[in-house]
């Protein structure tokens, strides 16, 4: 279970988070909504260890997690798959899943055969760099590196940017098959209609703070979330 308690986090000079409390429980989805600029990604970024937070605590099954590099949040059981990708563009596909499955904790190279199953198409590609394929496959790419790390919590920010709606389908048909097999995650994501679709809980940030939280149901109801994200 992943537990951020009063979470505040500077990007730059700007606090961009303040006082943020969420939990994402032991096999569930949760998403995160929010217009660009709520504090989102930054609050993604301190959960993962790429910003330092300026106060509150960040726990992964209990063990305090807010003080760690990057490297030991990883080995401590989360990825994050960061928005825009980054995967390692001189490497081809395989290389690329095995150099992340040496950065994981425990991490098992029978896992490339889940990754091959859960996205035909990096299987088909294996040998290509990864500086040459689609937005789409690098998204599946990077997603696949993330679960080389064998992550107890999959932090995954915008996933759907960019994609077409083709690729949009297909990213989301492996993220609800990872659910559906146990995986925690937290999901980031503009498309608040796709994404009250699959998860569990949803919160809502709005200039650093969440506004609204509750079940799929319950804010596809919210005014607030009709007006601003499912007009």
């Amino acid at each position: 279970m992943l537990t951020v308690s009063k979470l505040s986090a500077s990007y730059g000079a700007i606090q961009a988070v303040r006082g943020i409390d969420l939990q994402v429980k032991a096999g569930s989805l949760c998403v995160v909504l929010g217009s660009n600029g709520a504090g989102k990604s930054t609050t993604l970024r301190s959960i993962a260890g790429l910003h330092r937070p300026v106060s509150g605590s960040i726990s992964l099954d209990g063990a305090e997690i807010s003080r760690l590099p990057l490297h030991k949040v990883v080995r401590s059981g989360l990825a994050l798959v960061p928005e825009g990708r980054m995967v390692v563009a001189p490497l081809t596909v395989e290389e690329n899943l095995g150099l992340s499955a040496f950065a994981g904790r425990n991490a098992d190279p029978e896992l490339l055969d889940k990754v091959y199953t859960l996205f035909p198409r990096l299987a088909e590609r294996r040998l290509q760099k990864a500086g040459l394929l689609s937005g789409g496959e690098q998204q599946m790419l990077a997603i696949g590196r993330a679960l080389m790390t064998r992550p107890q919590m999959l932090v995954l920010d915008e996933p759907s940017m960019g994609l077409a709606p083709s690729i949009v389908d297909l990213v989301f048909q492996a993220i609800v098959a990872l659910h559906r097999e146990g995986q925690s995650i937290l999901l980031v994501e503009q498309n608040a209609a796709i994404a009250l679709s699959v998860c569990d809980y949803g919160y809502v940030m709005r200039r650093g703070q969440i506004v609204v939280e509750g079940t799929p149901d319950a804010l596809k109801q919210n005014p607030e979330v009709l007006e601003a994200y499912l007009s």
